[in-house]
């Protein structure tokens, strides 16, 4: 019996050593960010708290709609005050709770959504979404967000770091047997909006698969009907005008599938819901304007697409609020 709780007793020091480690390797460089004020999600939350900040019009969304939408583009259009809000994965109940803590601290009028499949699919990526929801003011917020977002596995997740950085663990090993090297600079941000100037290359773009869709997604329609009515109630309860749009692909891999669940889907669901829906993919002659090197990669627009996107975004919603 003894030597069998020893047992239990070395493997929970192995245990929590190992998280321990984990969480050393992956929180650090963070901390370490934050301390030189150099963390992207840091300086967008501290842009959102800060007093002297006073934002008319928020864009929120994943990383596809940080790299596609340029607020100063939006702002010499629609002479607003406009700041991006979007973040890495960001999941539809991330974005129902930043637009809380935001609500909290600016009076913004409008609301403009970027729609995309994986915001409401069945796969989470726990460390992003608690990078973001760190910055919360509100611990209340913070504890909802977990609790009433993502429940059980929301917190197994946050208590255990092998668990929540497990795809970042599998991608840095693969790393390790691979000769490629990432090529991109995140380092030059406008607005909350990332300035990329990286170009895809023409052997990535050989390799694109097709745009989200049902067959390649776990897109669940109950979530995202859940908590999209969650955002349009908070967003009119603060007497603002939701706008929802949908950031660029690269031409190349809107033409490998006839059909495009992802754009037929919101543009129906925005229709019932009468909520203004803009789909830069779905213009007639997209493919002259666009090109595969408007992009940084497989979906992220780069400087060159995102001034085009961001000039058409801003046209669309001119004629919504004006």
């Amino acid at each position: 019996m003894k030597k069998f709780l020893k047992k239990i007793i070395i493997g929970l020091l192995v245990f929590i050593a190992v998280n321990a480690i984990i969480m050393g390797v992956y929180e650090y460089p963070s901390y370490k960010a934050i301390q030189n004020k150099t963390h992207r999600n840091y300086l967008k939350w501290d842009a959102i708290h800060s007093p002297s900040n006073s934002f008319d019009m928020i864009i929120i969304g994943t990383s596809r709609c940080y790299a596609a939408f340029n607020p100063v583009v939006f702002d010499s259009i629609l002479d607003t005050n406009s700041y991006n809000m979007s973040t890495s994965a960001q999941d539809i109940a991330e974005t129902y709770y930043a637009l809380e803590e935001i609500y909290q601290h600016q009076k913004p009028k409008y609301i403009v959504l970027d729609l995309f499949f994986e915001t409401a699919d069945e796969s989470y990526d726990y460390y992003q979404i608690f990078s973001n929801s760190s910055f919360f003011k509100s611990n209340k917020r913070k504890f909802s967000l977990i609790s009433d977002g993502y429940g059980s596995s929301g917190f197994l997740n946050y208590a255990i770091p092998l668990v929540r950085f497990k795809n970042y663990i599998k991608q840095d090993v693969s790393k390790l047997f691979s000769r490629k090297e990432s090529l991109r600079v995140e380092d030059n941000w406008i607005k909350g909006h990332l300035h990329d100037t990286l170009i895809v290359s023409d052997s990535e773009i050989s390799a694109f698969g097709p745009i989200s869709n049902f067959e390649n997604t776990s897109f669940s329609k109950e979530r995202f009907d859940k908590y999209f009515n969650k955002i349009n109630a908070l967003v009119k309860k603060n007497n603002a005008k939701l706008i929802c749009l949908r950031a660029p692909y690269p031409p190349t891999r809107l033409s490998l599938k006839d059909t495009d669940d992802e754009g037929t889907y919101f543009k129906e669901y925005t229709s019932k819901a009468q909520i203004p829906f803009f789909d830069i993919n779905a213009k007639e002659n997209y493919d002259e304007f666009y090109e595969d090197k408007d992009f940084a990669d497989y979906h992220h627009a780069n400087y060159k697409g995102a001034r085009k996107a961001s000039l058409e975004a801003a046209k669309f919603i001119k004629q919504i609020i004006y």
